[in-house]
């Protein structure tokens, strides 16, 4: 009758030397899915933020209006107006089709700025027209980790870096409600998804 001998050390040392191997791989492969995972996830993330703020830029642009405004210094400003100077660059215009659910007897019109605050998408909705301080700029963040916003303006058959193109200090109303460009054009750079251009032809204007 033989005696059962159990495992030598070498051969204890060879399994447990497997089954680290084993454990090592198995911890790569799921790192690699969920760093992929989390990968995915962000860039679908940032695809939405993304839709989601050229959809609202769309509908505002739709709905553009022809009436001028003043700002929080009390000066007449057009009634759509930007540059595209680097990290300044700003969209801000007058729209139609303001939000009355309780159908108050106010004004449909309101006015809205795109601009990019830090890494961030923003659009600013102003609490009355003709504004008189700037806590009544309400902000909403579209988008964030945003590298660019650009804007350029489409008229006399070339892109117009800045809109009005001359000086609308003093200009009289009219011109300052009824200058507009016959597109605008919105560049949109982030890091995940790299540079979107968008042109919205306006309906009004020359």
């Amino acid at each position: 009758m033989f005696k059962s001998q159990g495992f030598s050390l070498l051969e204890i040392i060879v399994a447990v030397a497997i089954t680290a191997i084993i454990s090592v791989l198995a911890f790569q492969q799921l790192s690699t899915a969920v760093g992929t995972q989390e990968s995915v996830k962000q860039s679908d993330d940032a695809l939405a933020q993304l839709q989601r703020a050229i959809n609202r830029i769309s509908t505002d642009l739709q709905q553009v209006a022809a009436r001028s405004v003043r700002n929080e210094y009390g000066d007449k400003v057009p009634a759509l107006m930007g540059d595209k100077n680097g990290a300044e660059s700003f969209l801000s215009f007058t729209r139609q089709g303001k939000r009355n659910p309780a159908n108050l007897p106010r004004t449909e019109l309101e006015r809205v700025t795109y601009r990019l605050e830090e890494d961030k998408l923003v659009r600013e909705q102003w609490a009355t027209l003709d504004i008189a301080l700037e806590e009544q700029k309400l902000p909403l963040t579209l988008m964030e980790d945003v590298l660019k916003f650009e804007v350029e303006f489409y008229a006399d058959e070339e892109w117009m870096e800045s809109w009005p193109i001359e000086d609308y200090m003093g200009a009289p109303q009219e011109q300052l409600s009824n200058n507009f460009p016959r597109a605008v054009k919105v560049t949109i750079e982030t890091a995940t998804l790299g540079q979107l251009i968008q042109i919205y032809p306006l309906g009004i204007g020359s």
